[in-house]
């Protein structure tokens, strides 16, 4: 069977809720596999396998495995997002460095519980984007990172800091170290370099305001 033009179109999609359940045993079938092997190595049978539904059920929902990495990819960079919004309004009107430093943690936070499988995602997600899908997704991240300083009590200090820096800076390092040495994520040591590197980037901008 052919893949649709668009990897994120579903063939099916979840109106109800028992499909709403079997397209998310489907993709969290897809992620446990892919640590345990390659993408390369997946069926679409192994998928279905895992799952708990039939060949013929998994093809309803998705036209093939680049689908299902998509949407993978994509249903957890939405996770993010969501994440990043809870946490910017349960910190709204604190000081931009206090919750920078405290976004931070929590993303560390996040992608430490589960490393095996972001890491795998990570790698995944630079076999399969296009710069198009890229683009859409960084600048949906700088965009929640606009909304942060926003809701700080002194962004106009910070006049000069730049989201794009920001995400830029904590995207490469977390993402380099998940596909490298995920185990770093659990040091005090990590979390206090990341914190360092943005905080001494707000510190020189916000002087230069």
């Amino acid at each position: 069977m052919t893949e649709t033009a668009s990897p994120l179109k579903l063939r099916r999609k979840p109106v109800q809720q028992r499909s709403r359940m079997t397209q998310l045993a489907i993709l969290d079938a897809f992620v446990r596999l892919l640590v345990e092997k390659s993408y390369a190595d997946l069926t679409m049978r192994d998928i279905a396998l895992v799952a708990g539904v039939g060949l013929g059920t998994l093809y309803e929902y998705f036209p093939g495995k680049k689908s299902i990495a998509a949407h993978c990819i994509h249903e957890r960079f939405k996770s993010i997002g969501t994440q990043m919004r809870l946490w910017i309004d349960s910190q709204r009107g604190q000081s931009l460095p206090d919750l920078v430093q405290f976004m931070i943690e929590k993303i560390i936070q996040l992608h430490a519980e589960k490393t095996d499988e972001w890491s795998a995602l990570i790698f995944l997600e630079r076999q399969i984007s296009d710069i198009q899908a890229y683009s859409v997704l960084y600048g949906q991240v700088v965009a929640i990172w606009e909304q942060a300083f926003a809701a700080s009590s002194d962004r106009a200090r910070y006049v000069r800091v730049s989201p794009e820096v920001v995400h830029a800076a904590i995207y490469g390092v977390l993402y380099q170290t998940l596909m490298l040495s995920p185990q770093s994520l659990q040091d005090a040591d990590f979390r206090l370099h990341m914190k360092n590197l943005v905080l001494g980037y707000l510190q020189i901008s916000g002087q230069s305001a």
